[in-house]
């Protein structure tokens, strides 16, 4: 598995479209303003993820994108391997480190396997509230 900034652009806009609490897809000009990438990267992002179904485009006004199924459901590894799609990778069983590199890949592979884009805002939502009750005590304590 290849860990590259296309990888974590399009992570990125995908929890952006994640969680847009409107009920409109998201256009591509506003997740590159947002993210502060070019356009035409994203549109190249987008093509290869609505190709590995992970996406849907809303044509005509008010058109944009939402993801094909619940942040639940999409993991981060499916994304990773729609933006990297992995060719035959040719190992030589005689150098360590490709053997080690080629079983960590693979040990990654299966972890992230099971993180998916819900449960990765779920995380960040409960962390950053932890982090204001925290914030607030200590506040109230100091005062």
């Amino acid at each position: 598995m290849k860990l590259s900034a296309k990888g974590r652009y399009a992570i990125k806009a995908l929890v952006n479209i994640a969680t847009n609490e409107s009920s409109t897809p998201k256009t591509l000009l506003e997740i590159s303003k947002y993210q502060g990438i070019s356009l035409s990267y994203l549109e190249q992002l987008f093509s290869l993820l609505r190709k590995h179904d992970l996406v849907s485009g809303v044509r005509g006004p008010g058109g944009g994108y939402r993801l094909k199924d619940s942040p639940d459901n999409i993991t981060i590894a499916s994304i990773i391997k729609a933006i990297n799609p992995e060719g035959v990778s040719d190992i030589d069983h005689d150098k360590t480190d490709d053997v080690v590199w080629d079983q960590f890949s693979k040990k990654l592979t299966n972890y992230l396997d099971t993180v998916t884009l819900g449960s990765l805002i779920d995380e960040t939502k409960s962390k950053s509230s932890d982090i204001d009750l925290e914030e607030l005590t200590n506040y109230y304590q100091q005062n």
